[in-house]
């Protein structure tokens, strides 16, 4: 039987226990985790070779789609969903691979950019086609049609999950929440 039926199974036993569980629901959130830890696992098996990290490789992803390679600090931070110390602590490692640079932002000479070195343009060019005939191979039984509406779906689950607009997300208000012992 597949992990994913032993799951379900287990989940119905629960359910019989316990009802009102949303069982479909709910194996849909561990479908999606596993799903997710399963492409984690491929992508860091592809770019350990390489030395990097998944946000590391995210992070020259991001600069090599600037049409100028570069980015502030605080766009890396919100499209990569890393705090700020975080950033630094990347952008560091990146530096001293010579994969980025920082630059003074040609609008605001207060502000450092960090842009992607010729060398970091090289390795994305080298690294990225290795993921190309994995994600098309996942997606091979999809139509068109199909991967339009499952990624219609997600973009749906995901915008609820963050409840887009209210600056954070509910595993951040849970952990406000319990921190807080209830009260904001």
């Amino acid at each position: 039987m597949d992990r994913i039926a032993t799951i379900e199974k287990r989940m119905q036993r629960v359910a019989e226990r316990l009802p009102g569980m949303p069982v479909a629901e709910t194996l849909l959130c561990r479908v999606i985790i596993m799903l997710g830890r399963e492409m984690a696992a491929h992508v860091d098996d592809v770019i350990s070779p390489y030395q990097l990290t998944d946000v590391e490789f995210r992070t020259l992803l991001s600069l090599f789609s600037q049409p100028d390679g570069t980015a502030g600090p605080s766009d890396l931070c919100a499209g990569l969903a890393q705090s700020p110390a975080t950033m630094t602590r990347i952008g560091d490692v990146l530096v001293a691979r010579n994969l980025v640079t920082r630059v003074l932002n040609e609008q605001d000479r207060r502000r450092m950019d960090i842009r992607i070195t010729p060398q970091g343009e090289a390795l994305v060019r080298e690294v990225l086609p290795r993921m190309f005939d994995y994600t098309r191979g996942l997606y091979q039984d999809f139509s068109a049609a199909e991967k339009t509406r499952l990624l219609a779906s997600l973009k749906k689950l995901f915008a609820r999950l963050t409840i887009e607009g209210d600056g954070g997300s509910h595993a951040d208000q849970a952990a406000t929440s319990h921190a807080t012992g209830g009260h904001s």
